[in-house]
């Protein structure tokens, strides 16, 4: 997904942005745990609950806002109530951070996120300390388990479990937030494979 494909395709994107051909940038607002980017990926009655899906998430971030400025951003998926996902913080974080960890929680009406799940934040840390451009985020639906991946180390995972079960018959949408309202962040794509599993 394009930014000029995110923008025509959204159901919610947040006024804060900037498009270019080759990025969408969302720059820092009035609230906290706004939701940035809204687009159905599954509409609702295509698939039972207990459906096993696997959603692979796929992000390229601008460098030069994620070393430099505070963008600490979620993404993740939303069966238009609970939301299970991961947060990238900056580079700024990562003396005591991991590049990727767990976020869960509620997708408010109001295009807001309420966090009810978080971390830990603390561990695993990594020893490189540069921004990667590229984030992998794997999300196992039925199993409510998940892993990141980024460059980092040679290859850094971090494996969670979510106490958030989507419900699947209600659809499924990706969507980001922000945590803090001053949060920016650049997105040059995003590619979301999901797959029905045997």
């Amino acid at each position: 997904m394009t930014p000029s494909w995110l923008v025509a395709h959204a159901s919610y994107i947040d006024s804060s942005r900037t498009f270019a051909t080759d990025q969408l940038t969302f720059n820092a607002g009035s609230i906290a745990d706004a939701a940035l980017l809204k687009i159905p990926m599954i509409s609702p009655g295509v698939y039972e609950d207990s459906t096993p899906l696997t959603v692979e998430i796929t992000v390229a971030n601008d460098v030069s806002i994620g070393q430099g400025t505070d963008s600490d951003i979620k993404y993740g998926v939303s069966d238009g109530f609970r939301f299970i996902g991961f947060e990238a913080p900056d580079q700024l974080n990562y003396k005591s951070w991991s590049p990727c960890f767990r976020i869960g929680g509620v997708s408010n009406s109001d295009s807001t996120f309420t966090e009810t799940q978080r971390g830990p934040p603390f561990t695993p840390t990594i020893s490189d300390s540069f921004y990667p451009g590229q984030f992998v985020f794997t999300i196992k639906l039925d199993e409510s388990w998940g892993s990141c991946y980024t460059a980092h180390d040679g290859g850094f995972v971090n494996t969670v479990d979510y106490t958030n079960q989507l419900q699947l018959s209600s659809g499924l949408t990706l969507e980001v937030y922000k945590s803090d309202s001053r949060e920016r962040v650049g997105i040059k794509y995003i590619k979301v494979a999901i797959k029905r599993d045997a």
